[in-house]
């Protein structure tokens, strides 16, 4: 009987600390999370670009892309002027995006979610950026489960507007760039 009641105590403490132990302490100024969206499979330059989505705590969501730098440091793909998409979402809604990356325990996730076994396709990488520190997890063709499930929430802010800005954005990157487009 002792020794049920010793059980029960232990399995409810590591309960209570394993809750207590999945907070996370967000970074208070800026975006809290960061998805970059990118090509994992053969293609031009204009296939390659990288597409950010940002989330702040105000709820303000946009989506923009960045230079591409080559190995030696220079830009390979210059994107001055890019088209931004601006939202913004809910307060519920932004609570709920914390609330995603907690219940799957985001900061114990491995840093490289890549799914080996397909050779190519899309590949992703979520930042948090936290009150001292950031961590970063991400890869190709991911299938695990936690993270694709964060990836998923934080594109459906955007999911309506995200091929129109794309496409909007590609065709300014070829006439900045001066690169033939070929679809």
């Amino acid at each position: 009987m002792q020794s049920s009641r010793l059980f029960i105590l232990v399995v409810f403490i590591t309960i209570f600390l394993s809750a207590c132990g999945s907070k996370i302490d967000f970074v208070s100024k800026g975006p809290f999370i960061k998805l970059q969206l990118y090509s994992a499979s053969e293609g031009t330059i204009l296939d390659h670009f990288p597409r950010y989505i940002t989330v702040d705590h105000e709820g303000e969501v946009e989506v923009f892309t960045e230079n591409v730098i080559d190995r030696h440091g220079d830009v390979e793909l210059a994107t001055e002027g890019a088209p931004v998409l601006k939202k913004t979402i809910s307060e519920k809604e932004v609570d709920q995006l914390k609330q995603t990356l907690e219940k799957n325990k985001f900061l114990s996730l491995p840093e490289d979610v890549t799914d080996y076994r397909a050779m190519d396709g899309s590949g992703s990488k979520i930042t948090v950026y936290l009150k001292d520190d950031e961590k970063k997890v991400g890869g190709e063709n991911s299938d695990n489960e936690e993270y694709n499930e964060i990836k998923k929430m934080i594109y459906t802010y955007v999911a309506e507007e995200y091929d129109d800005w794309y496409d909007e954005t590609r065709a300014y990157l070829a006439e900045l760039n001066e690169i033939e487009e070929l679809f």
